[in-house]
């Protein structure tokens, strides 16, 4: 396993620039995910580390070695894609087998690699199956597999459970969490899934148009997002932005005034709001709760039953749509008038840039 530094990389496609000077460090036996929407350019910057799409300027360094001009084959990596590309006309063995025989790997070695291989992805019963006579889990470990017999210094996985169902999906993100942990090895994953990339990362990397907006600790992104876009892609449901302006301030207590005169308070960096400052709040929907009281009036517009928890919709007078999350057996009817009160957690504050202003989790008093 070896670590992996990008300094200052760019790609262009002609006069179109897709990833725009990005710089960041994996350090080695590390689980680092690119997450984005479609077209942020997480697939482009990992092809570039494998060596399958040039660097237009800056440098990919694997094991501290410059390897820009390095063939792919050459650079010590394995990747798995979203489609398992595996050979159908052979087995199980020959698949995994197939890049080792060409770089004139030793028989026995061979045999070695790919019964440890299939003893860590419980593949012992399948090696003689072929790809079709398999289940797509079934096929997507032999494609993990056929990496691992490799011996790679650096995993990337580019969307590799995209193909699957819900309940495949869930069962490989364990497994793929699981060989992390067995094999201690530095692995790069790709996803448009925050889910997935909340669950296996031990840094996620949030990329948007081909910047990076954020690295970090899943739950120090999920409690600490730098702006309104990683706070709005990171966490399901979506966290509740309503838009508003400061009222008052004293200290780093600010109250933000919303449509309809409804008064919120939240604790911001000191300086960073002023009286007349226009304001986007972010409210998890797990902090949400209904209550008599409760400062924010809806209509209950639909309500997601998911056992244990329920998701309601409701509008607020602005129009603005808040979904909460409630762990309640009786949750409101479709129609019914609610209010909403503030449980704990932190109450984002966002500023007309976007950027969050709010204090830190450890600072709040």
């Amino acid at each position: 396993m070896a670590e992996v530094a990008l300094r200052g990389v760019s790609k262009s496609y002609g006069n179109v620039d897709v990833i725009h000077d990005v710089s960041l460090d994996v350090g080695q036996g590390e689980f680092v995910v690119f997450v984005g929407p479609s077209g942020c350019g997480k697939s482009t910057l990992m092809r570039m580390i494998a060596g399958l799409e040039e660097v237009t300027r800056g440098d990919v360094l694997i094991g501290g070695e410059r390897v820009n001009d390095t063939a792919a084959r050459d650079r010590g990596v394995a990747m798995v894609f979203q489609n398992y590309a595996l050979y159908p006309h052979m087995s199980v063995r020959d698949n995994m087998a197939f890049g080792l025989r060409n770089i004139g790997t030793p028989r026995p070695e061979i045999d070695s690699r790919i019964a440890k291989a299939a003893e860590i992805l419980q593949l012992d019963r399948y090696l003689d199956r072929k790809p079709r006579a398999m289940s797509g889990g079934q096929r997507q470990r032999v494609a993990i597999g056929r990496a691992i017999v490799r011996e790679p210094k650096v995993f990337l996985f580019d969307e590799p459970l995209s193909n699957l169902d819900a309940n495949l999906r869930v069962q490989m993100r364990t497994e793929i969490a699981r060989l992390h942990h067995r094999l201690d090895a530095t692995m790069i994953y790709v996803t448009h899934d925050q889910t997935e990339a909340m669950t296996m990362a031990d840094r996620i990397v949030v990329l948007r148009a081909g910047v990076i907006e954020q690295v970090g600790a899943p739950l120090d992104l999920y409690e600490r997002p730098a702006n309104m876009f990683v706070a709005g892609f990171l966490g399901a449901p979506k966290i509740n932005f309503i838009k508003g302006r400061v009222a008052a301030s004293q200290g780093n207590e600010i109250l933000v005034e919303l449509a309809g005169g409804t008064r919120l308070s939240a604790l911001v960096r000191p300086g960073t709001a002023n009286p007349g400052d226009a304001v986007t709040l972010g409210l998890r929907p797990e902090m949400l709760q209904i209550a008599l009281d409760g400062p924010l009036p809806g209509r209950v517009e639909v309500v997601e039953q998911l056992g244990a928890v329920q998701l309601v919709y409701a509008t607020l007078a602005d129009g603005t749509t808040m979904v909460a999350e409630l762990r309640d057996r009786r949750p409101p009817a479709v129609g019914a008038d609610v209010r909403f009160a503030l449980g704990p957690g932190i109450r984002h504050v966002f500023d007309a840039r976007e950027l969050s202003i709010t204090l830190p989790e450890g600072d709040h008093q």
